[in-house]
């Protein structure tokens, strides 16, 4: 059994092979060869840190890849907790023991992988990074097919983990020259800027504002944390494609101006995170961002209420991989990716990332060989059980 910690993912998963993966997931998503079960269990508490609110998440996820006869198990715990940072509310993971100091983030979180011919355990791996990767490279794999195919430039809005990984992504499905960066930390944006242009070896410029980030793009990106909207739709401009991670950064201002939304499944409110059984009554776009403020419930049933609304937009990215529908009509036309429909969401496409993930380990011979008696049960002799 190979136990793969963040580090060893590092080594050993690239934003291409992340992209190359989530995009065949995708398109299993479409054939019905993927199967997820939801078992997530969440649970709320009024009050907790300065008063806000904070939300205790313990999730359980298998998913089941039947073409290659796998299953994954994803397990993870943290605490969520709404706190005011640079004036906006935001969220932080931190330990329920972590009271006193509610921005020392922590959280445990581990993907198992199953050998379902076998019934072995053949891998646990820490899903910190594959996770940030995993969504970052779903930003990617929608801009490949809505985007502009001359799209050259990015407004980025965010400068922490998940801007990293989409700008990565998206610099791989199209030939971008130039990056604008705003993050409402100035030290955070020059240092992300600084790291990028690096590694990108490209043009990535901090900028002082959201709409100087926006203002030109052909594609924008906001990839943050925030409990409310990033950026005016007004800045959106013809040809423009938008991807936002979480159905908090866009108003629905933003939906009913997008030409075309991206919907992964006709089904991608069914695959997508369980256990939320809230019910709205109100208007979703004020429920939506009134949820996330105060934690989670009701906040992802209020984002599919809303963009249901304008079902009439959407694309499937089923369809569009499999040559059944376009990701965009002209030029002209504004592409949107909002979550949950075709952004962040579908925690499945980790059936095809993982054993993939797993088979490079092993033929690199990066992780830590655990016995594989430990995590197996003899069955072929009775044992003496212990009377007293």
């Amino acid at each position: 059994m190979l136990l793969l910690t963040n580090q060893d993912v590092l080594q050993v998963l690239t934003m291409e092979k992340c992209l190359e993966a989530v995009e065949e997931s995708t398109r299993r998503i479409g054939r019905g060869q993927l199967v997820k079960w939801n078992a997530g269990r969440v649970l709320e508490e009024k009050g907790g840190f300065g008063g806000g609110a904070l939300l205790y998440t313990l999730r359980l996820r298998p998913m089941f890849d039947l073409v290659d006869s796998v299953a994954i198990l994803r397990l993870n715990s943290w605490a969520n907790v709404a706190v005011d940072m640079y004036g906006k509310t935001r969220h932080v993971i931190a330990p329920i023991a972590g009271e006193r100091n509610p921005h020392n983030s922590e959280k445990s979180g581990w993907l198992h992988l199953y050998d379902m011919g076998t019934g072995r355990l053949l891998a646990i791996v820490q899903d910190r990074d594959i996770q940030v990767m995993r969504v970052g490279s779903v930003g990617g794999l929608c801009a490949k097919y809505m985007a502009r195919s001359n799209a050259r430039t990015i407004g980025l809005i965010g400068a922490g983990w998940m801007a990293r990984t989409l700008l990565l992504a998206h610099c791989l499905v199209r030939d971008i020259k130039s990056v604008k960066v705003f993050s409402p930390n100035p030290n955070n944006r020059s240092k992300f800027c600084e790291q990028m242009k690096m590694q990108l070896k490209m043009e990535v410029a901090p900028v002082s504002s959201a709409q100087e980030a926006v203002r030109g793009a052909d594609i924008v990106i906001s990839g943050t944390n925030s409990a409310e909207p990033t950026f005016d739709p007004e800045w959106i401009e013809q040809g423009m494609h938008v991807y936002c991670v979480t159905g908090a950064e866009y108003d629905e201002r933003m939906v009913k101006k997008a030409d075309l939304i991206a919907w992964t499944y006709p089904e991608s409110s069914q695959y997508d995170y369980g256990g939320d059984e809230t019910e709205i009554t109100g208007d979703p776009q004020e429920e939506k961002l009134a949820a996330r403020k105060r934690g989670y419930s009701g906040y992802r049933t209020a984002g599919w209420k809303l963009l249901e609304k304008y079902a009439s937009a959407r694309v499937y990215l089923t369809d569009i991989i499999e040559g059944r529908a376009k990701g965009r009509n002209d030029e002209k036309q504004i592409t949107f990716s909002p979550s949950p429909a075709g952004a962040s969401s579908l925690v499945i496409r980790f059936a095809v990332l993982l054993p993939r993930l797993y088979e490079e380990a092993k033929r690199r011979g990066i992780g830590h060989d655990l016995p594989d008696e430990w995590f197996h049960q003899e069955e072929e002799t009775y044992p003496t059980y212990q009377f007293r």
